[in-house]
């Protein structure tokens, strides 16, 4: 588990990782796959060859990591891959879940491009993790009613980057929004686009967060249950 520099988190905690990227808009521009690059396997034996080719697989010897973390924090799972990628076995979510559930204090986050596939497993999510949906350009708004189904205490919708005008979105059950720009290579949402989720989101009463590397606003906003966390 590491030290991240994700502004509303304070590890990332990759259980997983790797993505198919089926309909993503930021497939050659992907962050996480940035950042596995850098496991290139080498002659001393270190670096995971299916990390730096992106495809999804599982750590094991990474699972029990937040039980070693004391102090309260918040923990992004899988963010250098997509947890709910088909190709992950649900049975490994499940051993996931079951650690998110033995670290009461800390508060978990999981994005997926793949809300489809939050509901073929019968089982009870964890009621500190958090289950959001990335949401990029205007056709994949989909996922947002998709997510509205998930049986969690709290669904969070992440526009980050922010490509394009999504004009009026239903955020009706959703508990936290979360706006970014694009870094390497850079790219700014439009003043607008971002001024209008603002007032939507405010409209509902749902907490923004707008991430730094977006410097026209100043806002970090926090569901309830987060705000108490280091």
């Amino acid at each position: 588990m590491n030290r991240t520099k994700i502004d509303y988190l304070n590890y990332t905690w990759n259980p997983t990782a790797g993505c198919r990227g089926l309909g993503c808009a930021v497939r050659e521009k992907c962050w996480a796959w940035f950042q596995l690059k850098r496991q290139k396997p080498q002659a001393n034996g270190r670096g995971c060859q299916l990390c730096y080719e992106f495809i999804p697989h599982v750590h094991s010897e990474r699972l029990d990591e937040p039980l070693s973390l004391s102090k309260a924090s918040r923990i992004g799972v899988s963010f250098c891959g997509d947890l709910y990628d088909r190709d992950i076995d649900p049975h490994y979510r499940r051993r996931t879940f079951s650690i998110v559930n033995k670290c009461a204090r800390h508060r978990f986050l999981v994005l997926t491009k793949q809300p489809q596939n939050l509901f073929f497993e019968p089982y009870s999510y964890p009621s500190n993790l958090a289950v959001g949906v990335s949401v990029n350009v205007y056709k994949d708004k989909w996922r947002i009613d998709t997510l509205r189904g998930a049986p969690v205490n709290l669904r969070v919708v992440s526009f980050e980057p922010l490509y394009e005008d999504l004009g009026e979105v239903n955020l009706e059950d959703i508990g936290w929004i979360i706006i970014g720009a694009q870094t390497r290579p850079t790219f700014i949402p439009e003043t607008e686009w971002v001024t209008s989720l603002i007032k939507q989101a405010h409209a509902r009463d749902n907490p923004v967060f707008i991430k730094r590397n977006y410097s026209k606003f100043n806002l970090e906003e926090y569901p309830e249950s987060w705000k108490a966390m280091s």
